[in-house]
């Protein structure tokens, strides 16, 4: 309401200045403008100089009172973070994800398919992100936390060697994933989507932890072949799609085959983020700043309009230093 009431104020102010001024402006104007007087068009200045000094009155105070509104860099920084939505990825980096039995023609490596997968997430999620990827062998292993650029979790998909920072034995995925939980568990409320990609091949689960308040969805993917096992430390390794939906089951969450074809966009929900339209409207901001320059270019030309084009009425100086100089002459005559 600040600036309608500065607005309606100016607006009051003037009127009364340009009242004044009329009412001057008829004892003199046979003087200032002859027998024909101002031209026609001169009765609308009244009103420009009126409604440009209110619209620059109302941009101005507009502009200031969004500036005291605005919160401060660091404030917004803090809700920003606050309300982003924290993706995280939990990969299997374990030597079985190596065998070459995934992909839709069977020939890829488990960790490739991964790879296109979180490729193929990457390309369609948008919003307020922060991306985090875990890796797990026989332990879990937070790499990148709360990033906001997407090319740091392809990074770690491209081969960055995790494996090497972990002890040799034998993939424990029920242990990684509580230890996971752990970590996300301080997350605001409701913040985190868990993206668990691995092919199952594991010690017996242990005991899963319930799934934190932080987390609001959970994925569980299984790459590698489900049907045919391939031979890796004395016994054969596929995708244990059961071990997978047993898990998705503890954590509340939903399993998916994505050995073959692609997390369905639907199973992102609402990290999908459609393209807005082109906005075509004007913001209160950019309505300000044209109410501030349309009224300090029209105040600022009627003073010329009027010099140049107000009335055909022009008053010449007469010198009389001539006359001065005849009648001088005529004395000395």
């Amino acid at each position: 309401m600040t600036p309608l009431i500065v607005a309606l104020i100016t607006l009051l102010l003037v009127s009364l200045a340009e009242w004044q001024h009329a009412r001057r402006i008829r004892v003199t104007a046979r003087l200032a403008f002859g027998q024909q007087g101002a031209k026609a068009w001169t009765n609308v200045v009244p009103w420009l100089r009126v409604a440009s000094l209110t619209a620059f009155a109302w941009g101005v105070t507009t502009l200031w009172m969004l500036k005291l509104e605005a919160p401060d860099d660091a404030t917004a920084k803090e809700r920003h973070d606050a309300e982003a939505t924290r993706l995280v990825f939990v990969a299997d980096l374990s030597p079985s994800m190596y065998l070459p039995d995934a992909g839709p023609d069977g020939t890829m490596t488990r960790h490739d398919r991964m790879k296109d997968v979180v490729e193929g997430i990457l390309q369609r999620v948008s919003g307020n992100l922060r991306f985090g990827v875990v890796g797990f062998y026989t332990d879990s292993l937070p790499v990148v936390m709360e990033a906001r650029d997407p090319e740091l979790v392809r990074n770690v998909f491209n081969g960055l060697p995790l494996t090497y920072a972990m002890p040799v034995g034998q993939t424990d995925l029920g242990t990684a994933i509580n230890r996971t939980l752990e970590t996300v568990a301080n997350f605001p409320k409701s913040s985190t989507r868990m993206i668990i990609l691995t092919d199952g091949d594991s010690i017996p689960l242990a005991a899963i932890n319930p799934r934190p308040a932080a987390v609001r969805e959970m994925l569980v993917l299984g790459v590698g072949n489900p049907r045919k096992g391939s031979f890796i430390d004395g016994h054969q390794s596929r995708q244990e799609a059961k071990t997978l939906q047993r898990l998705a089951t503890s954590l509340l969450g939903v399993y998916h085959d994505v050995n073959e074809k692609h997390l369905d966009t639907t199973a992102l929900g609402d990290l999908v983020v459609p393209l807005a339209l082109p906005h075509t409207e004007l913001t209160l901001a950019q309505w300000a700043v044209l109410a501030m320059v349309l009224g300090a270019v029209i105040n600022a030309l009627i003073p010329i309009a009027l010099k140049f084009f107000g009335t055909d009425w022009e008053v010449r100086t007469v010198s009389v230093k001539p006359l001065v100089m005849m009648k001088k002459e005529a004395l000395v005559r």
